[in-house]
């Protein structure tokens, strides 16, 4: 059998939650053409240490498989923080480039700006990627939602979290699951949302705590705690006499970022603005989402998205930030 032809994705914007994303678009597209074709996934390679199959195999590469580029993620991860950051950006451009040189390679690059994209579902792309030994690819836009769903449940045992932060999330929730009959996650995002799309979905302290009242109140008799993850520290007093619990990795508690993602995962469902951050959290632990859109916004069951990732991107307002 010839060897499957290789597509290096080197680059393409945003943190975990639209990485894991494009990440998670090209398995299934790798998937969904077995045997023809690989990626490897240099953009993964800074959040590859949080997930259990990647901080084994940490080049990112899918099918999975050994590969020598381990060695060079490994290296990359022992780099003083500010300095790895640079050195793979350097990598990722250094590669790419080399895409449009390289015999037998070629280089695509989308213009975000413009709105290009890739649609993974197309025959004519596959064609293309099969005309060269290797391609380097970069951009943001990238995506096939038909193959996501078909494949997703390959795709989320691919992004198990690394047992550290997983025994971490249990020692938080158990005490939590016991106590309660319904365990909620939120996200709080405000740093950068107060200049994303204006400023729309940065919503105020108070503003949550009037949706976790009226979670409560939509679960009569039952036992309902909040599960709260936060970008910026919260004043508890903005929460007083209400069931919350700050994640672990929240702001105002002070663990890794991830924790809180992982937490988030662990709940009945999430509640959030339009973040990939919430939506992937909610995919990882196959719960709903609960679309948070608006300060007037009153909370009813049918708000509900049940398939996480798939239902973000197919809503006409979460759509902004999963695609």
């Amino acid at each position: 059998m010839p060897a499957p032809h290789t597509l290096i994705y080197t680059h393409g914007g945003g943190r975990l939650g639209n990485q894991l994303l494009r990440f998670a678009h090209w398995i299934a597209w790798a998937r969904e053409h077995e045997g023809k074709v690989e990626v490897i996934d240099l953009a993964f390679w800074p959040y590859a240490q949080f997930f259990q199959q990647w901080k084994s195999h940490p080049a990112c590469v899918y099918p999975v498989r050994p590969h020598r580029l381990d060695a060079a993620a490994r290296q990359f991860r022992r780099l003083p923080v500010w300095f790895g950051q640079r050195a793979e950006w350097r990598l990722q451009r250094v590669v790419h480039a080399t895409g449009r040189w390289w015999p037998g390679w070629q280089a695509m690059a989308l213009d975000d700006q413009a709105k290009e994209w890739i649609d993974l579902e197309s025959p004519d792309f596959l064609s293309n990627v099969t005309k060269h030994r290797v391609i380097t690819c970069a951009g943001w836009k990238i995506s096939s939602w038909k193959l996501f769903s078909k494949h997703q449940g390959v795709i989320r045992e691919c992004f198990c979290p690394d047992p550290a932060f997983s025994a971490r999330a249990e020692k938080f929730m158990a005490p939590l699951r016991d106590k309660y009959d319904v365990l909620a996650g939120l996200l709080i995002r405000q740093g950068d949302y107060r200049t994303w799309h204006g400023g729309r979905f940065c919503f105020s302290a108070e503003t949550y705590a009037g949706w976790i009242r009226q979670l409560i109140g939509l679960h009569p008799g039952r036992r309902v705690a909040v599960v709260i993850a936060c970008d910026e520290q919260q004043d508890p007093s903005d929460f007083a006499g209400l069931p919350c619990y700050f994640a672990s990795g929240s702001a105002n508690a002070g663990g890794h970022w991830l924790e809180s993602f992982v937490e988030l995962s662990r709940c009945d469902f999430v509640l959030s603005p339009p973040s990939t951050f919430g939506a992937t959290a909610a995919f990882l632990g196959a719960i709903p989402l609960w679309p948070l859109l608006a300060t007037e916004q009153s909370l009813s069951f049918d708000q509900i998205i049940a398939d996480a990732l798939p239902g973000a991107a197919a809503h006409p307002v979460f759509g902004l930030s999963v695609k």
